[in-house]
């Protein structure tokens, strides 16, 4: 249900303006409602509770959807990477400024530099055991596929939990 809101009041990032973050749950309530409206009850008031139960994060089923959520999205930026990502040799002997360019001889965009801010800002998002231990092995694994293209890592990126207890 968290994915079903958003079909209606848009994937509001951090990174979105102000006033659409300050705003996004009332936006996302207001999809529900309107989700319900179209669905009808009693599925729609199981999919409105659903969502709420999501977004108030008080059981165990609800944080771990939402470890699985932001989860699938590390994953996801470590595939893009994996697929993407030039070797920094290259980067540096083409002296590409952007950060993301599309090459004639490659399918669609290709990384100049890793995702440095999107794996800062997705540090100590997961909240259960199982979730944690996942992403700083999937940390880990991007670090020597990083050090393989010749790129550092920067102690932001990295993942400890350890110290957030």
């Amino acid at each position: 249900t968290h994915d079903l809101c958003e079909s209606i009041a848009g994937d509001i990032t951090p990174f979105c303006d102000a006033g659409a973050v300050a705003s996004k749950h009332d936006r996302e309530d207001a999809a529900m409602v309107e989700i319900r409206k179209i669905v009808g009850d009693p599925l729609g008031l199981e999919l409105y509770r659903l969502w709420k139960e999501y977004e108030e994060q008080d059981t165990v089923e609800a944080l771990y959807c939402k470890d699985i959520d932001k989860f699938e999205m590390v994953m996801q930026a470590c595939e893009y990477e994996k697929a993407h990502l030039r070797p920094k040799s290259k980067v540096e002997a083409s002296d590409s400024t952007n950060r993301i360019d599309l090459d004639a001889n490659a399918s669609g965009a290709v990384f100049s530099e890793p995702m440095r801010t999107f794996f800062i800002t997705t540090n100590a998002t997961m909240k259960s055991p199982l979730f944690r231990r996942l992403d700083a092995e999937l940390r880990t694994k991007r670090e020597s596929m990083l050090k393989e293209l010749g790129w550092g890592i920067t102690d932001d990126e990295r993942q400890n939990y350890s110290l957030l207890n």
